[in-house]
């Protein structure tokens, strides 16, 4: 009798999470990644390029019949606008911050169009003599990705965006 419990308990649950997200994507329509810029300079490191190739990879492993090369019904364009140091108090770590403005034009549907910046963030060793290694900056373009793929694919009933 309690396995009935628990299994009604988890279908709720499980109905609960699925009716809390709506996909606001259009499976019909294609996706166009756009241009992808920095007005910031990670050294040794092209942010832009490596979130584009993240990005469209990400998408053709989730959703490849969307992806286009060009003349999608919706384009995905991003500036990446700076970054930031933070450390973090009475920790020997600090954290790196990265802000990117990500539009989606919609050019199909306008009104669902949107624009919004997101921050995403990697904590780090303070002693660590680079900043800017490969796996913090790999860290931080694979959070960005998943953000807005989700951002794009599916959103929170209490998103307003």
């Amino acid at each position: 009798m309690a396995y009935k419990k628990n299994f009604f308990v988890f279908i709720f649950i499980l109905f609960m999470m699925i009716s809390c997200y709506h996909s606001s994507f259009d499976e019909n329509k294609t996706i166009e990644i756009g241009e992808i810029s920095e007005q910031v300079n990670i050294p040794r490191r092209s942010i832009s390029f490596d979130f584009k190739r993240s990005i469209e990879n990400y998408i053709m492993k989730h959703n490849p019949s969307n992806l286009v090369l060009e003349n999608g019904d919706v384009v995905l364009k991003c500036v990446f606008l700076n970054y930031a140091i933070i450390p973090l108090e009475n920790y020997p770590l600090k954290k790196i911050k990265v802000t990117a403005k990500i539009s989606y034009i919609d050019n199909s549907e306008p009104e669902k169009s949107w624009e919004k910046p997101f921050v995403v963030s990697e904590v780090f060793s303070k002693n660590k003599k680079n900043l800017f290694s490969k796996e913090i900056i790999d860290s931080i373009i694979k959070k960005l990705t998943i953000q807005v793929y989700h951002k794009i694919f599916f959103y929170d009933s209490d998103d307003n965006n």
